[in-house]
């Protein structure tokens, strides 16, 4: 029996059919950070965990996130900023929330994501669940989903 016509994907032989692929997903970016460039604001960073300035520390994390860097440069910056964010004590989440502008509470959440999602940041779940747990006391579900609509990663 021949093949049933009904069920030929037309479109796949159609070159302009408007197929995405996972290259189409990436936004350009029309520079690329380096490590050496991120170096003295996770040096940064880390200073103002260790300090006891949470508020300051995740501010910084959030303020402009390394989106256009390459995939080592990003783990070796989200290594600092899951540092930070476990420094924080568990009766200041909620007070640096807050203070927090929405657009830093998605990208909080970015890393939050990413964090349940590699080795190391799984291993402090307990902490990533409870940042998760207050940014949706606070902003709703809203920064949730940007995450999701967001295609820049952290």
């Amino acid at each position: 029996m021949e093949a049933d016509w009904r069920r030929i994907d037309i479109d796949a032989f159609d070159p302009e059919s408007g197929r995405l692929t996972a290259a189409d997903l990436v936004p350009p970016y029309e520079t690329t950070v380096t490590l050496q460039e991120l170096q003295p604001r996770m040096n940064q960073l880390r200073s103002l965990a260790t300090s006891g300035d949470s508020l300051g520390a995740v501010q910084l994390l959030t303020t402009d996130p390394p989106y256009s860097a390459d995939a080592p440069t990003k783990e070796q910056y989200f290594k600092s900023v899951l540092e930070a964010l476990t420094q924080v004590r568990q009766a200041d989440i909620g007070n640096v929330i807050k203070n927090l502008s929405d657009s830093q509470r998605d990208v909080l959440v970015k890393y939050l994501y990413k964090g349940m999602s590699v080795p190391q940041g799984q291993k402090q779940g307990g902490v990533l669940l409870a940042w998760l747990e207050r940014i949706t006391q606070v902003s709703g579900v809203t920064p949730i989903v940007h995450y999701i609509s967001d295609r820049r990663t952290v």
